[in-house]
Order: structure tokens, then C-alpha cells, then sequence
């Protein structure tokens, strides 16, 4: 009987020989959101040895590819739409003291009348045309006025969506990309910048094609289509283009998404108690201080590591009945959505760890600054992931369960508060989830902070 040593290959209980190997954070992106290489080589050791040679070069050709520089895509700033052109054509002549979007020439009634000279044609009698907004200009001069703007495009939307709503923004570099990506990905597959009003159904089809064809993953294109359809509303609604245009990618169905949904929903398990109590003494043993104390606050309150690492000195309260964490939007970070926004209560290890924190950064003179990061090394942008990353690496040392990381600390809340016979309403409150309906208006933050402690003490078993 052969013994197999080949790398990144186990044997399943189900004894096939399977190829698993986790893609680094730093490329997930840009595999297209893939976690993981994952195939059965054969059902015997003889067949996995023939197949991977070819597969490991596969999957070695694959990261060698996503760690080299991609080609820079054209961001919003560098893609010139007729409207910029029309914009500066309109500047242009204002400066000279024409408006085109006012008449330019006086009505005269009767056909024996002669029009009269006016500034715009003597503009035009001497106006050279270097680009194509003088060209737009010279035109103007050459009408009767009332210029109107062009159609607006996809790009014309998202600088303005841009302008609006990113620019200014904790976030705002990733969004920013994640702009200028979908826009590339949309003049791809259509060809051109489309107009809002030209758009249809089977362009947004036309666009999912591309992007699956290109390999990128069902769960993130759903991302990319969402960034297009909150793109596209917002252009129809700040263009007032209601009664002209529709968004196609309003629910656009995306082929292998359902499977994708269902295995993510598979993809972590929550720790058992044996794993649990052997990553905490890994970290609090081997970790920073900063990472211990994020790892405490995970553990006791079930926050998402993001929310743990933005947290702002001012957004931590100790003292009084009900001492909590106040996860809102600030200047480190963003939260996943609305219902994001809430009170979590401080509760045994988790008040102490918040307690440590605030007292490290008064001894580091951050006191007096309560827009200050409580931890300097993860508040930042994507700090959350850089902290994710470090505690797996010491989760790792003691748990080998792929379906097992930081995040399942999430899911070992959920379980504990359903254990406790905690409601559906306050695990979402105190989880972040949507609550829905009436249970989302009602309520004072006092109430819910009340109703919170008690569930996370009784869950606890804290007195």
C-alpha cells in the first residue's frame, strides 16, 4: 500500500484523495472571491498521484498570475463622456459672457425680416476649434440657444454617484474601485458607455454573460451587480429619469448563485467547546495585546471582527448600569448595513477586555481624543481584515477544521443565545442582523440595551 505525502492532498471519510488549499486574504479579490482550490484527484492513491502534477501547476499558475500587477483600468476620472464635453462647452462661453442655455438670437416675426448681429456670432465668425468641447461650442454659437445637455451615460452616473456619495467616505478608496471596476466591466461586455435610457434586460444579461465567462464567481458578481443597479437607480433618480429609463439588473438572475448561497451558508461551523477553549489560550498566550482584546470582545458579544477593530475610543462606554459598545458608522470604517447600527452590551471578560483597552490607550495619552482608534494597529482601513488574518494564524496553530475561523465565533453566539432561549428579536439586535417590519421602529436604545444585558448575562450565565 503507497503512503501519499502530496501536498495540500487529504484523504476524505468518504476515501477519495482531495486537493484543498486556502487562497491567501490578500488574493481572494482578485480570484474573483474564490476562498479555496478544492478537487478530488481519484479514489485511489495510484489515480490522485497521476493527477497532481497537472492540477498543483494549475492551481500554482494561478496565484503566481493574481500576485502580479493587474493593468491599471480606466478609472471615472479618465473616461471623458459627452456630458463633461457639453459641461466645459457651456463654461466656456459663459466665461465670454454668452449662455447658451438661454436664446441667443431675438424672434422676429414676419419672413422679411432681417436676424440681428449678435455677441455669439461674432464669437463664431472667429472661433477655433481645438477639442471636441469647442466643438460642442461652436455649434451652440451657431443655434438659436437653449441648449439641453445630452443623455446622461453609465460613466456620467457614476462620477456623480461618486461625487455624492463616496467621496468624503471613511471607505472611500475601496469604493472608489469597486466604482471604477463595474464600470470597466460594463463598457466591456456592451461595448460602449450606454446611456441610462437606452438600457435594457438582455444588456444586463449581456453583462452577467461576460463577467462568468471571465471566471469571476456567482457570489461576486451578485457584489458587482449590485454596485451597478445602486449606480444606475441613483442616476435615473438624480437625472429625472423616471418616466424614461428602468434598472435591468433590478432582479437579475445570476447562474450558480443559489449553490453558492447555500454553500456559504455550509462554508463555517462554530467552534465545539474543546476548539473553542484551545484557540482562546492559544491567543491570549501567543497574540498582542490589541489582538487579545479584540479576540475577548468577539468571543463575548459576537460582534464581526470589522466592528471590533473600528472602533473609536468614544464608542466604548464602561461605566453606569449598562455599559456597551456603540457600533454606528465613523471615521475608521463602515458597517455591513442599517441594521448594523446598534448597542452591545458589555458583559463579564468583554467589559474587562474594553476596560483594559480604554486604560492602555489613556496610558498612550489617546484619553483626551475621543475620535481616536481604541487600537491604533486595526483602526484603519481594512485593519479588520489584517486582524482576521493574524488571529487565524494562531486559530490555526490548534484547529485544523477548514469550516472553522474567526468569524465562527458568530455562530457559537447565535447557538449560545438560541441554547439560552433567547428571542429571535433580541439575538438579531444584539447580532446586527435586519430585524423587518415593526420590530426595526419601536423601542428606545435604553430599552433595547436593557433587554440585550439580559440576554448576553443569562446566556453567560452571569448574575
Amino acid at each position: 500500500m503507497k503512503t501519499i505525502t502530496l501536498k495540500y492532498v487529504t484523504e476524505t471519510k468518504a476515501g477519495s484523495f482531495e486537493y484543498r488549499r486556502q487562497v491567501p486574504v490578500a488574493l481572494r479579490e482578485l480570484l474573483g472571491g474564490l476562498y479555496e482550490f478544492k478537487k478530488v484527484l481519484g479514489r485511489s492513491e495510484t489515480a490522485a498521484i497521476r493527477a497532481y502534477p497537472a492540477y498543483h501547476e494549475f492551481v500554482e499558475k494561478q496565484l503566481e498570475e493574481a500576485k502580479r500587477p493587474s493593468p491599471k483600468v480606466a478609472t471615472i476620472e479618465t473616461i471623458r463622456t459627452t456630458m463633461d464635453d457639453w459641461r466645459d462647452a457651456v463654461a466656456r462661453l459663459k466665461a465670454l459672457g454668452i449662455d447658451p442655455t438661454g436664446p441667443l438670437h431675438r424672434e422676429y416675426d414676419g419672413a422679411a425680416a432681417y436676424a440681428e448681429f449678435t455677441p455669439a456670432d461674432a464669437l463664431a465668425e472667429n472661433w477655433q476649434v481645438r477639442d471636441r468641447a469647442d466643438s460642442i461650442a461652436f455649434g451652440m454659437l451657431n443655434s438659436n440657444g437653449n441648449a439641453k445637455p445630452p443623455e446622461p451615460t453609465f460613466v456620467d452616473a457614476a462620477k456623480l454617484y461618486v461625487k455624492t456619495k463616496v467621496d468624503g467616505e471613511g471607505d472611500e478608496r475601496r469604493k472608489r474601485q469597486r466604482v471604477d471596476r463595474v464600470t470597466d466591466i460594463i463598457k466591456t461586455a456592451l461595448g460602449k458607455d450606454p446611456k441610462l435610457c437606452d438600457l435594457t434586460r438582455p444588456h444586463a444579461r449581456e453583462v452577467v454573460a461576460e463577467m462568468l465567462s471571465s471566471e469571476i464567481s456567482p457570489a461576486t458578481v451578485d457584489r458587482y451587480c449590485n454596485d451597478i443597479r445602486a449606480i444606475i437607480s441613483f442616476g435615473i433618480r438624480e437625472f429625472q429619469l423616471e418616466r424614461r429609463a428602468i434598472n435591468p439588473f433590478v432582479k437579475i438572475d445570476i447562474k450558480g448563485l443559489r449553490a453558492v448561497e447555500k454553500a456559504d451558508r455550509d462554508e463555517r461551523n462554530p467552534f465545539t467547546k474543546d476548539q473553542l477553549k484551545a484557540s482562546r489560550a492559544y491567543v491570549l498566550a501567543h497574540a498582542g495585546p490589541e489582538l487579545r482584546w479584540v479576540w475577548r470582545l468577539l468571543e463575548m458579544t459576537g460582534l464581526r471582527v470589522s466592528e471590533a477593530t473600528g472602533l473609536e475610543i468614544q464608542d466604548v462606554v464602561t461605566q453606569g448600569d449598562l455599559p456597551h459598545i456603540d457600533i454606528r458608522f465613523n471615521d475608521i470604517r463602515r458597517l455591513k448595513n442599517k441594521a448594523s447600527i446598534r448597542k452591545v452590551p458589555l458583559v463579564g471578560d468583554a467589559l474587562t477586555a474594553a476596560q483594559e483597552a480604554l486604560s492602555a490607550a489613556a496610558a498612550a495619552g489617546r484619553a483626551g481624543k475621543p475620535d481616536a482608534p481604541l487600537f491604533p494597529l486595526y483602526g484603519r482601513e481594512r485593519g479588520g481584515d489584517a486582524a482576521s488574518a493574524a488571529l487565524m494564524k494562531n486559530v490555526r496553530k490548534v484547529v485544523t477544521d477548514p469550516k472553522v475561523t474567526v468569524h465562527s465565533l458568530r455562530h457559537n453566539m447565535q447557538d449560545r443565545l438560541i441554547a439560552k432561549g433567547v428571542s429571535e428579536h433580541d439575538r438579531h439586535l444584539i447580532l446586527g442582523h435586519s430585524r423587518g417590519g415593526e420590530a426595526d421602529r419601536y423601542g428606545s436604545d435604553e430599552a433595547r440595551l436593557v433587554a440585550t444585558t439580559k440576554a448576553l448575562k443569562l446566556s453567560f450565565d452571569l448574575s
